[in-house]
Parts: structure tokens; sequence; C-alpha cells
């Protein structure tokens, strides 16, 4: 592939797994401090995949933004909302148990309407089995804008600058966007975005080990003291900006480790490879592969069948060790689902 990076896609692979990770309902703190960069990183590998000449070809930038990420989310979206009823009867979602307070029910035909409007228009509404989908909202809206920052702000430092400030006003005053509700969240993908680019564009040496080591550290410490989440719509200004620093520092540091290993042929940099290309494969099934786990465990203990509708897991069995099911099962799932989607590519749909 022309241009291809493999550190880049090793960096993707290890967010999603990190992210599956953080879903399965473990007890340990490393979801603390996985928290800390697992979601930047996608931002910051995408910033650094960021080419200047879509700078005078706004057409085919947005063109491809809208293939690659506003597309999937609608299909997608639409799809599981379609779905919605059947899931429903399934016992996949219910009146009963959901995500945190948060349950569902029937839906009637002007809900599916409204859903999708807002889906198709604003990138919003989707389904509790594509709850990672906030991402894609977010990553959209930020690349347009990042886009716009590059395009209009010469000198990097101002364009950080400014992303920082419009950050910390709407952190401030919890302000969106009317209509399509843009957030915080948005800018702060956009920031992580222009911090990637920035990082290609000056060509950034790769930290050593001892950089690794200690970025790694005061990240850990950061876990502790001021940490957070990007799946918000707006955060405290007091975590945000070392928040920022710290998740620029590993992720940077996770790419360093991978820049020294990315002419390995061995399986784990195959099977990393593999990972990093079907990323969205597994964020659109891995919510749906954890149910597999909860209908086991339903049955080893004997619970009601609508405990299946609990989101993402079943919280007070994955802490006593089931997360380890929980995230081999999506992982071997969503991979397989992936591996079977680009067989069918490479020879049915070439017939």
């Amino acid at each position: 592939m022309k241009n291809y990076n493999p550190s880049v896609g090793y960096l993707k692979a290890l967010g999603i797994l990190l992210m599956v990770l953080g879903h399965s309902g473990n007890t340990l703190h490393i979801n603390h401090f996985i928290y800390m960069f697992h979601m930047p990183l996608f931002f910051i590998a995408s910033g650094y995949c960021f080419k200047d000449k879509y700078l005078s070809a706004p057409q085919k930038y947005i063109y491809n933004k809208v293939k690659g990420i506003y597309w999937p989310y609608v299909k997608w979206s639409l799809l599981f909302l379609l779905l919605h009823n059947v899931c429903f009867n399934l016992h996949l979602y219910s009146d009963q148990y959901g995500w945190k307070e948060y349950v569902s029910h029937l839906y009637a035909p002007s809900e599916f309407l409204g859903l999708a409007t807002s889906i198709i228009f604003k990138m919003q509404g989707h389904e509790q089995l594509l709850g990672g989908y906030w991402f894609m909202n977010a990553l959209f809206f930020g690349s347009l804008i990042v886009w716009l920052v590059i395009r209009c702000v010469k000198q990097p430092l101002c364009g950080g600058a400014i992303l920082i400030v419009i950050c910390t006003i709407l952190n401030k005053t919890c302000w969106q966007i009317p209509f399509i509700n843009i957030s915080s969240q948005a800018f702060a993908a956009g920031l992580l975005i222009y911090i990637g680019y920035s990082l290609a564009k000056y060509r950034i040496k790769p930290f050593n080990y001892w950089q690794i080591a200690l970025s790694l550290s005061i990240t850990l410490i950061g876990s502790f003291v001021w940490n957070m989440a990007m799946d918000q719509n707006s955060y405290s200004n007091k975590r945000f900006i070392p928040y920022i620093i710290t998740a620029v520092l590993a992720s940077w540091s996770f790419y360093s480790l991978f820049d020294k290993m990315k002419s390995s042929q061995g399986i784990c940099a195959k099977a990393l490879d593999f990972i990093g290309k079907n990323t969205l494969t597994i964020l659109t099934w891995h919510f749906l592969a954890f149910k597999l786990v909860s209908l086991l465990i339903i049955g080893v203990y004997g619970l009601p069948i609508e405990r299946l509708a609990e989101f993402p897991v079943i919280t007070e069995y994955s802490q006593q060790g089931w997360w380890i099911a929980y995230f081999i099962v999506a992982m071997v799932v969503t991979c397989g689902i992936a591996y079977c989607n680009k067989w069918i590519k490479n020879n049915w749909l070439k017939l």
C-alpha cells in the first residue's frame, strides 16, 4: 500500500485492543491508565496521516471523510436502528437493564423516524449496541475542524492555542453548536488530530527508551491525579490540559516503540497489522460479541434472561474474572468477521 506507515497501523491496533479491554468490565486500575490515551491515539494517528495536498482540495478531503467515517456511521447506525425491536424481543435490550440507568423500550414508528433523522443529520442517536460510535462523530467533525484550522492558521502554535481556547470556553459553558450539537468533544478531537499532523509535518523524532519510560510514568501518575476520558461532551478544565499532554506523551511513546519494530515480519506484527486495518469492524461488533459471554454467564449462574441487556457487560460477573472471556471472545469474533469480509471481497466479489 502506497505510503502506508505500519507504525500508525500498530498504534490503531493498540487503541482498539485497549478499547475492548476497557469495555470488558475489568476492575484493574489499568482502565484509568488506558483511558488516558486509548482514544486520543486514534485522533493523533488520524492527524499523522493528514496530507497537505488536501488543503487545496476541500472537495476531495470532505469526500474521503464522508466515505470513510460518515457513511459507515450512518449505514451501521440505521441498520441497528431498524433491528431495534427485533433486538428488544431477543432480550438484547430491556426496559429493566441497560447501560447504567439508561434502559430501552419498543420503538414506535415516530421514534424510528426521529432517531433516523438524528443519525443522518447529527451523527447522533445510535443504538446501545454501537455505544463506541461517539468516536466516529468526534473524528468526523474534528477532522473538518482541523482542515479549517490548518488552512487558515499558518503558525502551528497559534492553531493549537486557538483550539485549546475554544475547548476551554466550551468546557466552561457546556455550550454546543446548535442543531448538529458539536461540543467540546469534537474540538478536543480536532486538537489531538492537529497535534498528530504537527508531529508528522515537523518530523518529530520518536522517543528513545528513557523518554518512553518517563512519558508512560507521567501518564500513570496522571491516571491517579487528573484521570479523564474523552467520551463526554465537555470536560473539567482543571484536568483537560494535563490530560492532553499525557495523552500525547503516551501516544507518541507507543508510536516510538512500534517504530522500532516496523520492519518486523513476525506473527505479532502481522496480527497488529490486521487488527489496525480492521478497527471499524471491531468497533462495530464488539458489544454484540460481548453478548455471547453474557449469555454463557446467564446459563452458568441461572440468571434471568433479561440481564442479557446489561451494557456493555454483566459487571457483577465481569469483575469476578469473566472480563478475560469478554475480551478474548470479542477479539476472536470481530477479527473473524473482519477476516470473512476480506475473504468475500477477495474471492466472491471479484467473480
